[in-house]
């Protein structure tokens, strides 16, 4: 009789733990070569790769579908009462992370506190069309604009994760950046500098069911080791998969891959001072580039080639523009035009992904006597150098930037002050003709009105050749088999969606 009952126990013990194993699931992620710059909305950093973190953690007023589509979050409807002056209903019930209740005054206080130039908040410039906050009740609140804003319900989706204000003023701002607490499907548990970022399930999340993972970490190691890493079992996913292990992953029966063209572009900024300050210089290096040849090398064929700063799908592009035709010797009579007929020198700096599409453009700009000094660095080093440096009084000095950039919040807005407008952390162009061309496409508060602004400046900035224009290539993910996320978003973000909401 007491072996049978041990017999029993033995047995219910081993159905225990295999419900457990079975319950319990760990998603483990390659998105990061080098530790993220920051992981909180109000961190002096403004990078894409912090902001993969911040969606995990964070919930905004207002977030996006994989499809672009505007939904709820933590504001349940809003509306513009006029012009310069929206109002949101918020979402009741909701909690931080901590237990604190989340309300008007956390709204207020994320707000106003990320647009005061003592915080020096990364995203100050991208909110900083907010003049005020003003609380109608402990669920609903006014934001008051400084002037119409076309682009500010896109501004806030991403950029307008809503923090703790309570909770921030009991243990201070420099606490919160390195121990975030928010609302969203994962809390932050730990952060082992160089090896990995480990976040866990809230089991308090307001989105009934969510997460579908009990712990989700994303491993920091170099790139070239993604895909190794997968086939090894090392990491379930990998958000991003290197041209050169593109053919052996598709390859691998233990795998699934997916793809999609995604707002995204390796942008080429530059600098107007120089040779670069004249408009025929600036044509000539975008006839001399070969962007079919971009598209080979660095997007495997799968892409298309730019023709401005719009983006296929992108809200603002203008989709009567065409790419400039590849043409050498156009581009050495620009040049000569210029009174730059034996070429000059710039300086660059760029992220080691695009060391294939740097390799064309040295070579092609090249031809007609234009040396590029190419400096490859690390994404998180490029944030570091070239943002944080210009928000913390010590810019980049070269002429060339180039980084691999999503469009998180769809609107065309959001890369044209991004890397264009002269306040912007990220850009290196100083134009005050084209800030004031920029400005008049956001004081269009009607939709239609904002968008026929875009596709009018989208026109100026391909003319002007105010940038390298290089391609829009095709986003793929490659995953265990056993792994099942809803899709990849138009934007390119890899946000809370991706993550949160698997089966």
């Amino acid at each position: 009789m007491k072996k049978c009952r041990l017999c029993c126990l033995v047995i219910l013990f081993l159905v225990f733990c295999q419900v457990r194993v079975s319950i319990a699931k760990t998603l483990r992620v390659a998105s990061f070569e080098t530790d993220v710059p920051g992981i909180t909305p109000l961190a002096q950093s403004f990078d894409p790769d912090s902001y993969i973190l911040i969606s995990q953690i964070f919930n905004s007023l207002i977030e996006f579908d994989l499809n672009g589509k505007k939904v709820p979050a933590l504001a349940i409807s809003w509306k513009q009462v006029n012009p310069t002056t929206y109002q949101f209903d918020l979402r009741k019930g909701v909690k931080f992370q901590n237990g604190d209740d989340f309300t008007a005054q956390d709204v207020k206080y994320t707000f106003e506190t990320a647009v005061d130039p003592k915080t020096k908040a990364g995203s100050a410039w991208i909110l900083n069309t907010i003049k005020k906050v003003d609380i109608i009740d402990p669920y609903k609140v006014n934001i008051e604009l400084t002037h119409p804003d076309g682009m500010f319900l896109y501004r806030i989706t991403m950029f307008g994760a809503i923090c703790p204000g309570n909770y921030i003023k009991k243990v201070g701002l420099d606490e919160f950046n390195k121990n975030p607490i928010g609302t969203g499907p994962f809390k932050f548990v730990r952060w082992d500098k160089g090896k990995e970022i480990v976040l866990a399930k809230n089991p308090g999340y307001w989105k009934t069911g969510l997460p579908h993972y009990d712990e989700l970490d994303f491993m920091i190691m170099p790139e070239a080791q993604w895909a190794g890493a997968l086939a090894a079992g090392k990491v379930d996913l990998i958000t991003d998969v290197p041209l050169a292990d593109r053919a052996a992953v598709a390859g691998n029966k233990n795998l699934k891959t997916m793809q999609r063209l995604v707002l995204e572009s390796y942008w080429a900024m530059l600098r107007n001072k120089g040779p670069l300050a004249h408009v025929r210089v600036r044509q000539a290096l975008n006839h001399a580039l070969n962007k079919d040849e971009l598209i080979k090398v660095q997007a495997g064929g799968q892409g298309v080639p730019m023709a401005s700063l719009g983006m296929e799908h992108e809200e603002g592009q203008n989709p009567n523009l065409k790419p400039y035709p590849y043409d050498v010797a156009k581009a050495k009579s620009l040049m000569a035009a210029a009174g730059y007929p034996n070429g000059f020198t710039i300086k660059a700096i760029s992220i080691d992904d695009a060391t294939p599409l740097n390799e064309v453009i040295v070579k092609d700009l090249a031809a007609i006597g234009v040396k590029v000094e190419m400096e490859t660095v690390s994404r998180p080093d490029f944030a570091k150098r070239v943002v944080v440096g210009k928000i913390t009084g010590h810019p980049y000095e070269g002429d060339m930037a180039i980084d691999l950039v999503d469009n998180p919040i769809i609107d065309m807005s959001f890369h044209a002050g991004l890397f264009l407008a002269s306040s912007s952390p990220w850009a290196l162009l100083n134009d005050p003709a084209y800030d004031k061309k920029f400005l008049w496409t956001q004081l269009m508060a009607d939709p239609a009105q904002h968008i026929s602004a875009l596709q009018a400046l989208d026109q100026y900035i391909h003319d002007q050749a105010l940038m390298l224009f290089t391609i829009q290539p095709v986003r793929m993910f490659a995953m265990k088999k056993e792994v099942t996320i809803p899709g990849i978003g138009l934007n390119g973000h890899i946000d809370y969606v991706v993550f949160s909401e698997a089966n």
